[in-house]
């Protein structure tokens, strides 16, 4: 006679042998549900980037860039934010421009130019910059100490004029005095024209005055007013204060 044990595992498998299956086994060619899952991720369009924000208020969406640096902002108010915080930009390196070499001076070593101070007056810049008719109105004054251009006299060298009558011919004095009286019309000007005249006149004199200060070369400048014929407005500068003018 049977167990019950053994007539119940009788009965256990013969209920599983009746019973039909309903899971039929997964077809070969198919992926794994991994695989597919994460090929559906990647064919996924990205999703959109949100705007971006105001870099220095971080509230609001940016309109605008820095043109300096780029930052983002939305505002004029922020920008002015910004531009009072910005760092400065760096200076570029700029090579020194090379000086072209200055021509030897014809004076002789040891004598010093009274008339440089002039050359390289940051006050009579100014002065120009102040009355900008000014450089006209002196070359008219100089002009006035020149010969007419139809006087051929003063194209003959002077050693060839020698004892030839004068018949209203051009002369050095006759230029220097034309001159004078032209500076002193000048100087008597109404209005801004006279202004500038005396004005420079002062300059000058205050220039060249400093300047032989400097040097203490008191008879030097006499000796260099004589030959510095190719600057006549300084020639009457000196004529007026009782100076030799050729």
């Amino acid at each position: 006679m049977a167990s019950p044990a053994a007539s119940l595992q009788e009965e256990t498998d013969a209920t599983v042998q009746e019973e039909p299956s309903c899971l039929s086994p997964a077809p070969l060619d198919r992926k794994p549900e991994q695989d597919w899952t994460e090929t559906e991720v990647h064919d996924a369009p990205p999703s959109p980037k949100g705007p971006t924000m105001c870099g220095v208020c971080a509230a609001v969406e940016s309109k605008y860039k820095c043109s300096r640096c780029y930052l983002p902002y939305c505002s004029v108010a922020c920008n002015r934010t910004h531009q009072s915080n910005h760092p400065p930009d760096p200076e570029p390196e700029l090579s020194p421009p090379e000086s072209p070499p200055r021509a030897p001076s014809a004076e002789p070593e040891g004598t010093p130019n009274l008339f440089g101070a002039l050359d390289k007056s940051d006050k009579l810049e100014w002065l120009f910059r102040k009355y900008p008719n000014l450089p006209e109105q002196l070359l008219d004054i100089y002009n006035e100490t020149q010969p007419p251009q139809d006087d051929m006299s003063a194209r003959i060298p002077a050693s060839l004029m020698r004892g030839v009558p004068s018949q209203g011919n051009w002369s050095c004095e006759k230029g220097i005095s034309k001159g004078k009286a032209a500076l002193r019309r000048a100087r008597q000007l109404p209005g801004e024209a006279g202004e500038a005249i005396r004005e420079y006149c002062t300059l000058i004199m205050l220039l060249v005055e400093e300047e032989e200060a400097k040097s203490g070369a008191q008879t030097v400048f006499q000796q260099q007013l004589a030959e510095q014929d190719a600057n006549m407005i300084r020639q009457l500068m000196a004529a007026e204060n009782g100076g030799d003018g050729c």
